[in-house]
Order: structure tokens, then C-alpha cells, then sequence
């Protein structure tokens, strides 16, 4: 059976072609964080009922809370959840809206290249020290770093693909660049719900 994630703006080819690596890096992301909450769980039991503790459990969640960051970074984008103020958006002629979503798109992308860069670069001192934390775990410092830099190259590929696609769409289809690029509707907003909660729906009781 084919599976469709439900994303806003899912007739966009590009997002059809980073949905599935990317729905499939949210879910990864989400079991660690479930793994992350049993293992808080039994610490703050273990210290309650039995006076020990599990030794780095603070430490690893804040490296989970990095790392998830950058890996939810392109999920956002392709449901169109970053926030705009667009408020007045709607009131402005067609072509300044076209001219706003393709500075959108184009800036995005640049801002995201950018912290891909500046990510490997902090990766690269932390091998060329070996640098570890300075904790009682010892964590090698390029372990969390190399995952938070997979989530800022992935979205940094995204946003560039969706930036270039923008500017194809400028001078090809403009309607098809407000579609794709643009603030996301109510209409689009409660599709998004609709289609989220379909397959739940649909599946058939085992």
C-alpha cells in the first residue's frame, strides 16, 4: 500500500522527494526521545526509592535536545511550520507576493547552508582536538556534534533544493511558487490535520 505522509503542500514534487528520509529520520528521532523519557523515568525512581543513580542522564538529554532540534528543522519545513508574520501578507498584490515567498525560500536556504558550514567547522576543531566532555561520562564530543551536523546538512540540502526550485518557479510558474513557498492557508492547515488523522482513521482493527 502506498503511504503518503500528510504534509502541506505535498503536490510539491520536491517535498514528495524529501518526505520519506526525512518522515523516516523524525521517527528514529522520536524512539530515542521515548528511550531518553524511560531512562529519566528510572533515574529519578532509582534516586527516590533506592539512593542511586544513573550517571549521564542529563547530559545525554541535552545532547538529545540538540540533536532533535536540527533533525526537525526540515520536517518543519516541509509542512510549511516555521513561523511567518504574514498577517498582512494576503492584502498585498500577487507580485509582491511572489517577490516575499521567493525572498522567503532564497534567504532560508542561504541561512541554512551557513549553519551546515559553520557545523562542520565546529566538528572539525572537535576532531582535531579529540575534545571529550568534561563530565564523568567522557562523551567524545564528535559523537553528539556528528548527529546534530547530519540534522543541519540534511535541512541545509532541503532549503537549498526549495530555494533553487523557488527561483525556477519565478520565472516559470508563479502561481505554482505561491502555491509551493507560501504562508500555508486555513484551508491548508486543516488538510494537514485531516490527512494526519486519516490513516488512524482507515486502518482496519486487528
Amino acid at each position: 500500500m502506498d503511504e503518503k505522509p500528510a504534509l502541506v503542500g505535498l503536490d510539491n514534487p520536491l517535498a514528495r522527494a524529501f518526505a520519506h528520509p526525512i518522515r523516516w529520520m523524525q521517527i528514529l528521532m522520536g524512539w530515542c526521545l521515548l528511550a531518553l523519557c524511560i531512562a529519566t523515568t528510572v533515574e529519578v525512581l532509582g534516586r527516590k526509592f533506592f539512593g542511586y543513580s544513573l550517571q549521564g542522564v542529563n547530559e545525554i538529554g541535552a545532547y538529545m535536545l540538540a540533536v532533535s532540534s536540527t533533525w526537525g528543522f526540515s520536517m518543519a519545513l516541509l509542512q510549511r511550520a516555521h513561523s511567518r508574520v504574514d498577517f498582512l501578507f494576503p492584502r498585498f498584490p500577487r507580485g509582491m507576493r511572489t517577490v516575499l515567498n521567493l525572498s522567503a525560500a532564497v534567504i532560508l536556504a542561504a541561512i541554512a547552508v551557513f549553519a551546515a558550514i559553520q557545523g562542520w567547522h565546529v566538528l572539525q576543531d572537535t576532531l582535531r582536538w579529540q575534545a571529550h566532555a568534561n563530565t564523568p561520562l567522557q562523551t567524545p564530543m564528535w559523537i553528539p556534534q556528528g548527529l546534530w551536523l547530519v540534522g543541519l546538512v540534511v535541512f541545509a540540502a532541503t532549503s537549498a533544493a526549495f530555494g533553487v526550485h523557488a527561483v525556477i518557479l519565478a520565472f516559470t510558474d508563479r502561481d505554482a511558487l505561491n502555491r509551493y513557498y507560501g504562508p500555508p492557508s486555513l484551508q491548508d492547515q486543516i488538510d494537514l490535520e485531516t490527512q494526519g488523522n486519516l490513516p488512524a482513521m482507515q486502518e482496519p482493527a486487528r
